[in-house]
């Protein structure tokens, strides 16, 4: 009998990728949710991402759910209390690809400190003129980098080796390689706050790291900072940082995550405000990361329909 399989956030390119391993595979462009479990209640594996309702709730509703895969380095959308006492397995993507996240770091902050989106606006209304878009040089300045496992490592290698900067990195968990790095040294977290003219926020969210950018945390920072966050909204408190754009405490913010991107009413001052770049959750989203993440998300079910060890088992 065949088992029956269902992805989430798919796109069509993608979807003709899962009916080629999974020939009876269902396939939906939408993320899970309790709405669209009625549509398959029979789901014995389903696969999603960061979107997708993977809650004690909504996993609830599938009475004959065996495996829970997300195609994501982040699982703090799976609650992985129910999954264990109703002994549901549960599998991540590890590494697909940290150095996409890092070169989107450094898109974002090129983008904001060269105004790129006011110069290419300028443009198509045929005006040429350069004045008013004095950008801020890379070179010599002080990146924080907070969180340096494999994504924030490749940021501060990119940082040191390509852009000349120094960095300052924090972490309860020392990476010993990055001391090779030229310009690298650890800090306190306080210490980085108020010496980095660029901070870049690499940490999963647990209860622990959610809202670490706080009014308390942005009051120690240098005026005129530039805020990256490429890891996941939660570890800002909205709030806070409309608060501080608006009384111009950063030069600029860039972001690719926010605190509630299922909802965007709630962070809608945000989305509005000069100064800020948000591109929709997307530095993960390459050719090669996008090819990794399906196949290793195939590798544990197929582990799993093997009776094999799961090799990326939470």
């Amino acid at each position: 009998m065949q088992t029956k399989i269902y992805f989430f956030e798919v796109e069509e390119s993608d979807a003709k990728n899962v009916r080629k391993k999974y020939p009876k595979a269902v396939c939906f462009a939408k993320p899970f949710s309790k709405k669209l479990a009625k549509k398959c209640a029979d789901a014995e594996i389903i696969c999603g991402m960061v979107h997708s309702d993977f809650s004690a709730e909504a996993l609830g509703l599938l009475p004959n759910l065996k495996l829970v895969v997300t195609r994501s380095a982040g699982y703090d959308h799976i609650d992985l209390k129910f999954a264990a006492e109703r002994k549901i397995p549960t599998c991540f993507v590890p590494e697909y690809g940290s150095h996409v996240i890092a070169e989107h770091v450094f898109a974002l902050l090129l983008s904001s400190c060269r105004n790129i989106l006011e110069g290419d606006e300028r443009t198509t209304h045929e005006n040429f003129s350069w004045c008013g878009l004095k950008g801020i040089a890379l070179k010599n300045k002080t990146i924080g980098v907070i969180g340096t496992g494999r994504i924030g490592s490749q940021v501060c290698r990119i940082a040191s080796d390509g852009f000349l900067m120094k960095v300052f990195g924090f972490d309860i968990y020392k990476n010993p390689e990055l001391k090779k790095l030229k310009n690298f040294r650890y800090v306190s977290l306080d210490n980085l706050l108020r010496k980095s003219d660029f901070i870049s926020l690499h940490l999963p969210l647990f209860p622990e790291t959610q809202h670490l950018i706080n009014a308390k945390t942005i009051a120690k920072m240098k005026d005129g900072v530039t805020l990256v966050n490429t890891a996941r909204g939660g570890l800002i408190d909205t709030r806070a940082l409309v608060a501080a754009i608006r009384k111009g405490k950063f030069t600029r913010v860039a972001l690719d995550v926010i605190e509630h991107e299922n909802n965007l009413r709630e962070d809608r001052d945000l989305l509005h405000l000069p100064g800020v770049i948000i591109t929709p959750h997307i530095a993960f989203y390459t050719d090669e990361s996008n090819a990794n993440m399906y196949a290793e998300a195939f590798r544990s079910i197929d582990e799993f329909q093997k009776n094999k060890k799961l090799t990326h088992r939470i």
